[in-house]
């Protein structure tokens, strides 16, 4: 099920983002801001009381553009269409402008799932993550975005 995620999830969050980012796992400050801060977007996947997912998405006026986050699935729940659900729930929140997300290079299977649901590489960001991998930038117009498919 997903549904708005609020500080009552900051440890089931915090946890997810050491599972899914390590190195690169938002701080308690982080996450707290994205939990309570007015301008972020947040949903949460859970299967029972238990979180399986979590998104967040902002609004960049300036870039007339929405980007997402952070977008993560603790591993017993991937391959079951959570992060795309997170994602198309982010992104129809965010309508009607191009959404944008940046993604490891290293981090296939969410390329994989970005590219299956009509996201394209515009850019690279070098040395981007704490192990200095680069970030592949990519971009969705609101006209790819995909109708209620899930």
């Amino acid at each position: 099920m997903i549904t708005k995620a609020s500080w009552r999830d900051l440890n089931a969050i915090l946890r997810l983002e050491q599972v899914c980012f390590a190195k690169d796992a938002w701080t308690f400050l982080d996450v707290a801001g994205a939990l309570i801060g007015g301008d972020i977007i947040r949903f949460k996947a859970t299967c029972g009381d238990e979180l399986a997912g979590f998104a967040a998405a902002e609004i960049r006026k300036a870039e007339h553009a929405g980007w997402i986050i952070t977008l993560g699935v603790f591993p017993q729940y991937r391959n079951q269409g959570i992060g795309s659900a997170l994602l198309q729930t982010c992104e129809k929140a965010l309508l009607p402008l191009k959404i944008r997300l940046c993604v490891s290079m290293k981090n296939n299977e969410a390329i994989h799932l970005y590219k299956n649901i009509g996201y394209r590489e515009i850019g690279i960001w070098p040395s981007y993550y704490a192990d200095h991998c680069d970030a592949i930038v990519m971009e969705k117009n609101e006209q790819e975005t995909i109708p209620d498919a899930l």
